[in-house]
């Protein structure tokens, strides 16, 4: 029963002085009914008002004031001071609804997370209705809501004791199929604002979370052109993939630098099925200006002789899909450059150098995967459709013998230095919005084992868009393919096989794989030529075999043109 101004006397000879304390709240001033007064063994409630009268026999009386939902406040009343006091409770109860913002029903099951200053943490869950509560919050707290369909939103309590927080969706939902209506397993669906992504499932349907409200996804899957799509009302997006069979030549730093040999190539884009340019952008050196601080503080590493704006430009002008080559761990300049991320030799106790006298880096060194991962994420970001790793392995060529690597230098150490170097770039080069190829020697395909290169199928398909493994004919041994010769002398078979065995390692990803076929001759006697015939006879074995593209190879940039078809 609440008393109404209260009066909590002590004996005394004469009578003591009455004193008025009024209890409010800090933070609106409202008063407080029924707040608890403690003056030594006596206990008193303040009134409707927030009042009560105390009597004080001592000179100093300790007094406690407490009500439920507040901080309690221990003070002093001198006997002798003012006859009126006020008294401020700091709110201590928070309290509140996360609501859906599309449906206005409460989320139930979102984390609520109460922190302190000083870290410490309280975690609550709403309930069926979306409602939460903490009992006791400290000052100066800041509390999170997250929620896997609605994302994530913190807010500063200040001096609020409720807050309802209504969140828009975050997840998106949908299907995507090819022109045919058949589902398409593995498409990555990326939030249009890079906040998160996922995969489809088997039937082609896929559930995106913590997109950030994100209006827009971004689709996309080996063998077929990408799409961006708005996300609908109710969340929902439905998505007909086209096929995209990308076929690609090869400009190296010279055709870049002849205007009459890189005007060649963009005619026999225009004239021919060639719809695609693989650019070398860092070989030995870098060939544009990039910002990548870890290749800049090298010398010699930036040698800017090419101006990627104007070559994107000109291949969006001819409508030509571009990829960005770029060769990763036979990087001779920064082993020169940074000794300490090279493979060195155990005899000499200096650089190890390869067969051709080049010094490699070495690919156990984390250092090196990240700084590729910003180059190819630059490259993306610079408007590359393609990112594509080369020599993303450990050298095969030289005297091994004498390779000192400093670590595991078994097959399971190897492989995994270059998955986790493969992984990051993939990372990287997706979250820029580029897709991720990477080139991988075709003996993998055949043996199964890293090769002592690090490189598996196993290993690496999963995490690239694109698998093109360099399928060069006069490159194979005799014995390598099941044919009556050399596997030179068979190109169609040697592309047939190859591509037929990649699948016993890797199931179900044909549409992952475009191969680097051979348009050259190899310069050694006995090897036959290779003219427009050999080149034609790869080109249809594979896709014969449902890839979803290939690459013409031709280390001098002249291609076959006799062999493309024309349109």
């Amino acid at each position: 029963m609440v008393l109404a101004l209260a009066t909590i006397a002590l004996p005394r000879l004469s009578t003591p002085p009455e004193i008025t304390l009024r209890v409010v709240d800090r933070y609106t001033g409202q008063q407080i009914s029924g707040a608890e007064i403690v003056l030594g063994d006596a206990v008193a409630k303040t009134d409707t008002d927030g009042s009560v009268a105390l009597q004080s026999t001592a000179e100093n009386s300790s007094v406690l004031i407490r009500s439920d939902g507040y901080d309690d406040i221990s003070t002093t009343l001198p006997r002798d001071g003012a006859r009126e006091w006020q008294v401020a409770l700091r709110p201590a109860k928070l309290r509140g609804t996360l609501i859906d913002a599309s449906s206005s029903r409460g989320i139930s099951g979102a984390i609520v997370a109460l922190t302190a200053p000083d870290g410490t943490e309280e975690i609550t869950e709403t309930d069926d209705l979306g409602n939460y509560a903490f009992s006791s919050v400290p000052q100066d707290a800041v509390v999170r809501f997250a929620s896997g369909d609605h994302g994530v939103v913190e807010e500063e309590v200040g001096e609020r004791t409720v807050i309802d927080i209504a969140l828009r969706p975050t997840f998106v939902t949908g299907r995507v199929t090819d022109n045919t209506e058949s589902p398409i397993a593995n498409a990555r669906i990326t939030a249009g604002n890079g906040t998160a992504e996922t995969f489809t499932s088997k039937d082609g349907s896929f559930r995106l979370t913590g997109s950030d409200s994100s209006d827009e996804v971004r689709i996309s899957a080996p063998g077929f052109a990408e799409q961006t799509l708005s996300v609908s009302e109710n969340r929902q997006v439905v998505a007909a993939l086209e096929q995209e069979v990308i076929r690609a030549v090869y400009a190296n730093l010279g055709v870049l630098g002849d205007p009459e040999r890189w005007n060649r190539l963009l005619e026999i884009a225009d004239t021919t099925e060639i719809n695609a340019i693989v650019i070398d952008v860092k070989q030995d050196t870098i060939y544009y200006d990039t910002a990548v601080p870890f290749f800049r503080e090298i010398d010699g590493m930036v040698t800017p002789v090419l101006d990627l704006k104007a070559i994107l430009s000109e291949l969006d002008a001819h409508g030509i899909y571009s990829i960005a080559r770029m060769v990763v761990f036979k990087d001779p300049v920064v082993a020169q450059g940074r000794p300490d991320l090279a493979v060195r030799d155990e005899v000499t106790g200096g650089l190890w150098f390869d067969m051709n006298g080049a010094p490699w880096v070495n690919a156990f060194n984390e250092e090196l995967w990240v700084a590729n991962a910003e180059l190819g994420a630059e490259l993306g970001a610079l408007g590359f459709d393609e990112i594509q790793y080369d020599y993303i392995r450990f050298p095969s060529d030289g005297d091994l013998s004498t390779a000192d690597f400093g670590l595991d230098y078994s097959e399971a150490g190897r492989r995994a230095a270059i998955t986790g170097a493969v992984a990051l770039g993939s990372e990287y080069v997706r979250s820029s919005g580029a897709q991720f190829a990477i080139d991988l020697f075709p003996i993998i395909a055949l043996l199964g084992d890293d090769q002592g290169i690090g490189q598996t199928l196993q290993d690496l398909t999963p995490l690239a868009d694109y698998v093109c493994l360099m399928i060069y004919p006069s490159h194979f041994i005799t014995g390598n393919i099941p044919v009556d010769g050399h596997p030179n002398d068979f190109p169609a078979e040697t592309v047939t096989y190859t591509l037929e065995q990649s699948q016993e390692w890797v199931p179900g990803t044909m549409n992952k794989m475009r191969p680097w076929l051979q348009d050259f001759t190899y310069p050694l006697e006995g090897y036959s030529s290779y003219g427009p015939l050999e080149v034609r006879a790869q080109i249809d074995a594979a896709e014969a075999m449902g890839v979803s593209g290939w690459l013409l190879w031709n280390a001098a940039g002249e291609f076959e043109a006799e062999a493309l078809t024309r349109e």
